[in-house]
């Protein structure tokens, strides 16, 4: 059933793709990537690189907090394959395998790496949704866009607002509410026989949330960057404040039950940067861009994940 379920969903993204792509023209999308400037592109990478650095340096101290002193090396590959998982799972679930992955990297216990990075995907979810709140409120003062639109984006961040204070609430609130919303994670309802060890070491984790908010933060100015450069890379010439507020707004949409939002992301972007006077097979092409460089620079986690197969389980 689990399988079927994430066909579907495949299934799902690539129709909205291939419906995008009919209506919009494929070759005029192929012909705007023809154009991409490949310096900036590079540039776009390396930014997205320092983002995934700047993550890994959040993992690592964390893990040390609770006692674990890893090679930053191996947690780089660890977080980078978790990344590649999130990359083609629902709702970018996939990135809470990267326990697993640890666990066969470092031989730390599930618990304490689930510990180390719940939380902190809490916060980091949680700031996305106050950004994208952020670029609503600066979209609706641009005349043109749809009130209907406004509010459904709306209705999506106020439930991911939801989703991260939950998830908090298992990290650091009572023992049943907690066990009652992991039954309904994907990826996490194994772990609700272990609920105690991974309350332990996420209360050993909550003094650090000047720490995590420091890195998140420093995070979003990478994965702003990222965009900017994708964007000069296909002659959308934005200013770069643009672009870091909409990326918690259009990335949030990658929390869709789609493979890392297939569809539902391309949709926003196209309708955001509309307002913005980007011709629609530039937004397409972008958002194709993003994928491709996120995937490319993932890419360096894939034999991590190999390596940990028998211990992922998808």
């Amino acid at each position: 059933m689990k399988k079927y379920r994430m066909i579907l969903q495949v299934i799902i993204g690539i129709v909205i793709i291939g419906v995008i792509l009919y209506k919009i023209g494929i070759y005029d999308v192929i012909s705007a990537l023809k154009k991409t400037v490949p310096f900036y592109f590079i540039m776009a990478c390396l930014a997205y690189l320092c983002l995934n650095l700047t993550l890994t340096s959040r993992l690592s101290f964390l893990l040390a907090k609770i006692g674990y002193k890893i090679k930053f090396v191996t947690v780089f590959f660890s977080h980078v394959g978790g990344m590649i998982l999130s990359d083609i799972t629902p709702g970018r679930s996939g990135y809470f395998l990267t326990p697993s992955i640890l666990k066969k990297k470092a031989g730390t216990p599930i618990t304490d790496g689930m510990a180390c990075i719940f939380a902190p995907q809490a916060i980091e979810l949680i700031l996305k949704v106050v950004g994208a709140f952020a670029a609503i409120i600066y979209i609706s003062s641009i005349s043109g866009i749809r009130r209907d639109i406004l509010i459904s984006v709306g209705i999506g961040a106020s439930l991911l607002l939801f989703a991260g204070i939950m998830m908090l609430v298992i990290s650091w609130k009572d023992e049943n509410v907690s066990l009652n919303f992991l039954k309904r994670i994907p990826f996490l309802k194994n772990f609700t026989d272990k609920i105690l060890p991974f309350k332990e070491r996420s209360i050993a984790i909550k003094g650090s949330m000047n720490a995590i908010l420091l890195l998140t933060v420093t995070g979003w100015f990478f994965a702003a960057l990222h965009w900017f450069y994708l964007g000069k890379a296909i002659g959308i010439e934005l200013p770069y404040y643009v672009f870091f507020l909409l990326h918690p707004l259009l990335s949030v949409l990658m929390f869709a039950p789609t493979p890392a939002g297939l569809g539902v992301m391309e949709l926003g972007t196209i309708g955001v940067l509309s307002i913005f006077g980007v011709p629609v097979d530039l937004a397409v092409a972008f958002s194709i861009l993003v994928r491709a460089s996120m995937v490319l620079v993932d890419l360096m986690g894939l034999k991590a994940v190999l390596s940990s197969l028998k211990d992922i389980e998808l």
